[in-house]
């Protein structure tokens, strides 16, 4: 390796843990050239973990996520015979771009044929909106045959072929690799129907939701009896959270409504989305942005909500917001989707609104404002997640399980 290669490692101290860092670029490593097969298969990175591993020697792994590292970790604690789970947080297994939405919003469920629609995600991330539109007016059925005709070796060599065959090829490489794992304890049902769809053997899967620190979050009372509607957004402020849906949803809503809205999120991570959400809201005084606080204060901040929207346009594997939400007392309204609408029952623990509907949000925005005693209804029946001690305890029973299925073969 150069010294430029071996310089990406390094290893600091926070809060008395041990961190061992891989200073990730998107650029060439070590041998490899294809930035595209670095991302699910990184030899370099393989090749520091071998050691790692060797040095450390631990009974097991368990990863959360791969990005960035790449699947070649599973490679090595396989050749290890270490024992290795998985948690998938997102979808990066099944889709290059973790989200599984597609361009113009829409939803996707997984690769399709030579991986035609991740070709044309990517190349819409990429490339020129001029190349991107040539690639989106092509039929899928000619992508798929110029996509297996790279593959066969059958068409001329041209410089990005190379790329396009290693997209083509993830799918199939991530999951090999994923049915190589002793375990996968999966968050919600959405991630393992999903899984399953794209290849993952059920006999290795585990469901397990997560748990959440409840040190800081206490049952809140009285939801609904201030005299204005407290309504929070807490989240990524950028396009697939949504947060432009409850604005467009509130601007809607006659200003006489006695209504106050406050968005929690990092204002600097993504400025364009920002400006845009405050030119959305710019002259509605019942909108604010609040940016980020501790942890410790999540409590607080809930106490300080009637309820909590979610708006997101994607699938939300793990709502972790929502989760708290529900430990505090809090009601949710959230897009119909996957691992939303299994924390949140409709007209139960809350509402659920068809993804994207400003005009369903501020319709269910109003029938809360309105009905007091459904929002004192839907507080009461908010369910208490697990904790994280809780959980703590379902991973160890897991590892036992694995350890004594290693000493019986």
């Amino acid at each position: 390796m150069e010294l430029e290669d071996t310089s990406r490692f390094d290893s600091y101290i926070y809060e008395g843990l041990k961190v061992h860092r891989f200073r990730h670029a998107f650029v060439p490593m070590a041998e490899q050239t294809n930035l595209v097969e670095l991302e699910y298969n990184n030899k370099l990175f393989a090749h520091y973990f071998r050691e790692f591993l060797l040095k450390e020697k631990p009974d097991i792994i368990h990863v959360f996520h791969l990005a960035r590292l790449s699947a070649s970790a599973i490679d090595v604690c396989k050749e290890l015979d270490i024992p290795i789970v998985i948690t998938p947080t997102d979808f990066w297994f099944v889709c290059p771009m973790s989200q599984l939405r597609m361009p113009d919003n829409s939803l996707c469920s997984g690769s399709i044929r030579n991986n035609v629609n991740c070709l044309k995600h990517y190349v819409s991330v990429t490339q020129s909106p001029r190349i991107y539109s040539i690639i989106k007016k092509t039929p899928n059925w000619i992508l798929d045959l110029v996509i297996w005709g790279i593959n066969k070796g059958m068409l001329p060599s041209i410089w990005y072929f190379s790329f396009i065959k290693a997209l083509s090829q993830r799918p199939s490489f991530l999951m090999s690799r994923m049915n190589q794992l002793d375990r996968v304890v999966y968050p919600t049902r959405l991630m393992g129907e999903i899984l399953i769809k794209n290849g993952l053997s059920t006999e290795i899967m585990t469901y397990s939701p997560y748990g959440i620190n409840l040190q800081n979050v206490e049952r809140g009372i009285n939801k609904g009896s201030a005299k204005k509607l407290r309504i929070g957004f807490m989240g990524t402020l950028y396009e697939h959270k949504g947060a432009h849906v409850l604005i467009k949803a509130i601007r809607s809503l006659p200003d006489c409504k006695d209504i106050e809205v406050k968005i929690y999120g990092r204002i600097e991570d993504f400025p364009v989305y920002v400006s845009e959400l405050r030119a959305l809201a710019s002259g509605d005084g019942r909108i604010s942005f609040c940016g980020t606080f501790p942890n410790a204060e999540i409590g607080e901040v809930f106490s300080g909500l009637d309820v909590l929207v979610v708006p997101s346009i994607w699938y939300e594997n793990t709502p972790l917001v929502i989760y708290s939400a529900q430990a505090a007392g809090c009601p949710v309204i959230a897009s119909n989707l996957g691992g939303m609408s299994e924390a949140v029952a409709h007209g139960e623990n809350g509402l659920l609104f068809e993804p994207g509907d400003e005009k369903e949000l501020a319709t269910l925005i109003n029938q809360l404002h309105e009905n007091r005693a459904l929002l004192g209804t839907l507080a009461k029946n908010a369910r208490k997640p697990k904790s994280v001690a809780e959980y703590a305890g379902e991973l160890l029973i897991i590892y036992d399980e694995i350890f004594k299925e290693k000493r019986i073969s």
